[in-house]
């Protein structure tokens, strides 16, 4: 024993390994030779992860500068016959569409490929609106929204690839993935967020050179009693199309940015190849179908959607039924700038926190905020005579809860599923999110936004439970694994 001390301590000395004749007495765990950087097996896609980070965000900065301002325009912009909230709600339904295929599209023209045709998806129909009519906006929302479907798969798997090579680099251990995946996340979406504010303070000051005839909004009806019966009968003062040629001609401009900056500053990832290419090809195909029936995905569906819909409920219900109705449509801009703002400040800072707070705390944060949100809605009737400040102040409170609980829904996606699975679940999830989009904008242009409002309070209800039945099967799965 003394002499095994004694070579023990000379092999040591000499900077020898004694994994030849010690290996048995002293083995090593996995975890710990992570930390001794002994056997780091580098991630499949192995990116730069701050400069592809600093590229998607500012891809997405451009393209959803615009987007977003356009979208919240919609509803008053185009009210007649409801053709705005009809061409995102084709859109919308298409995107569901091309989420269902996104993995194939992956296959054949990668995920750096999906970016670039969503983006000319967004370029396409932003010059729609030029001329917006029933031939123009909705064959291009239709196109548009297959080509973009793919957009939030392969946005989440780049930030995986990220997150995965900054664990990498910096000789993390594994168990730091989650943390790390919520920090990527926290800063993408701080990013994402802020297009709330550039496109519409863009569109903000845009359409406040003109003087509008405030007297029209004297006989409104405003709040969640807004109905698709007597919706033509609301009175809004539409800017010149001089001025909307500017507005758009603005977002295009952006669009083109972005798709530049795809093209140019993001890396490609690797697709794994397979010697049985056609039955990758149908197991690709079927791959989101079937993790929509993961009994792990389906507890999560309710959350997705009322998520979802809040988030529309924001962009189109609330700028058309409460900021359009009572101060105009040049309020719209200014209100979810207020909006963007939070979201983006909360999105950073409280994903940041995760690591401190745990995410059941900010789930819990987030849905709640959501929840008094709607509960705020269901009994607020502004008119022409509130001040447009005050129309800021539910933004603020919904944009503070968009800021916690979409980087942290994809975060939890994200550490629930295996590698293997993430882009069937985010093509998955972002299907789910699609289909949530179509099913308020057909409500709403049909139906009441009150009916919009209740379906999303049911639909966090059921929520709550997936979400808590969630954290409570990963809790006890990671007990058996330890």
């Amino acid at each position: 024993m003394s002499n095994l001390r004694t070579n023990e301590c000379q092999s040591l000395i000499n900077g020898t390994s004694l994994a030849n004749h010690t290996k048995e007495n002293f083995p090593i765990k996995k975890e710990e030779r992570n930390d001794l950087n002994t056997e780091i097996t580098p991630p499949k896609n192995l990116i730069p992860p701050w400069r592809t980070c600093i590229a998607l965000c500012l891809a997405y900065g451009f393209t959803y500068s615009a987007f977003e301002a356009i979208q919240n325009l919609q509803s008053s912009l185009n009210a007649a016959g409801h053709l705005g909230e009809m061409s995102l709600s084709i859109m919308y339904a298409s995107m569901l569409l091309g989420s269902l295929f996104g993995p194939v599209c992956a296959r054949l023209i990668g995920h750096k490929g999906i970016l670039c045709l969503g983006y000319l998806g967004h370029l396409c129909y932003t010059c729609s609106n030029f001329i917006p009519s029933w031939a123009t906006l909705l064959p291009v929302s239709a196109a548009g929204g297959i080509s973009i479907g793919g957009l939030g798969m392969s946005r989440s798997v780049y930030i995986t690839a990220m997150s995965t090579s900054y664990i990498y680099y910096k000789k993390l251990p594994k168990t730091k993935l989650y943390g790390t995946i919520s920090f990527f996340n926290g800063i993408f979406y701080c990013s994402f967020k802020a297009t709330q504010i550039t496109g519409n303070l863009m569109s903000s000051v845009i359409l406040q050179s003109k003087t509008y005839n405030e007297t029209l909004l004297t006989e409104n009806k405003c709040g969640v009693r807004v109905c698709s019966s007597f919706n033509d009968s609301l009175n809004f003062d539409r800017p010149s199309t001089q001025l909307l040629n500017i507005l758009f001609g603005s977002f295009t401009f952006c669009n083109i940015m972005g798709l530049a900056i795809i093209a140019i500053g993001l890396p490609h990832l690797k697709i794994t190849s397979s010697d049985d290419k056609a039955e990758t090809m149908k197991n690709h195909a079927l791959s989101c179908l079937s993790m929509m029936i993961n009994p792990k995905f389906v507890v999560l569906i309710p959350s997705i959607m009322a998520q979802s819909i809040m988030l529309m409920v924001t962009y189109t219900g609330y700028t058309k039924a409460f900021v359009s109705c009572a101060v105009g449509v040049q309020w719209v801009g200014y209100s979810m700038v207020a909006l963007g703002i939070v979201s983006s400040i909360t999105a950073l800072t409280a994903n940041y926190l995760v690591r401190y707070t745990g995410r059941i705390l900010q789930f819990a944060t987030g849905m709640g905020i959501d929840i008094a949100t709607i509960v705020i809605l269901l009994v607020w009737e502004p008119d022409y005579r509130t001040s447009p400040s005050v129309l800021l102040i539910v933004p603020m409170i919904a944009g503070f809860a968009q800021g916690i609980l979409q980087p942290q829904q994809q975060a939890l996606i994200g550490g629930v599923f295996s590698t293997e699975q993430l882009p069937s679940a985010y093509a998955a999830a972002y299907c789910v999110k699609s289909l949530a989009y179509f099913i308020f904008l057909c409500v709403a242009s049909t139906a009441c936004l009150y009916h919009g409002i209740i379906l999303t309070l049911a639909l966090y209800m059921l929520g709550l439970m997936g979400y808590a039945y969630t954290e409570i099967r990963e809790r006890k799965e990671g007990k058996e694994r330890a």
